[in-house]
């Protein structure tokens, strides 16, 4: 995405717009995949397993909230195995709500913590055998 494009994502919805644009990677597979389309509220009540979007070092990035601690979020991409750099709760720009793929449009849902728990061992279980 250039930077232009960027900026105005950041833009609208620190406006209070929700936008639609395509995503660049594979971090969220299978349930957010590169060229998907993300829908994208802004953000009100963040709680922990929702995929949110924020402004990191490398740009837009939509990862699922793993752990809330005040005004600090841990996330990580579904199909990563290490978490990314704690973010300040100010650089949450939005929630994920949807996400379409060859014109259908599917709900992004909230993980549950039985699910997050679970993707935590199976992570660690794979990084021990690697």
């Amino acid at each position: 995405m250039s930077i232009n494009a960027t900026e105005l994502v950041v833009d609208l919805l620190a406006r209070g717009h929700a936008v639609r644009f395509r995503a660049g990677g594979d971090s969220m597979h299978p349930i957010i995949r590169a060229e998907d389309y993300l829908h994208v509220q802004p953000a009100s009540e963040i709680r922990r397993g929702d995929v949110v979007l924020t402004l990191a070092h490398r740009g837009l990035t939509a990862h699922r909230v793993i752990d809330i601690a005040n005004e600090t979020l841990v996330t990580r991409g579904d199909n990563t195995r290490e978490n990314d750099a704690p973010v300040d709760r100010a650089r949450i720009l939005g929630i994920v709500t949807h996400a379409e793929r060859h014109g259908r449009k599917r709900r992004v849902r909230r993980a549950t913590t039985v699910a997050l728990t679970l993707r935590r061992a199976f992570a660690r279980a794979i990084t021990a055998l690697s």
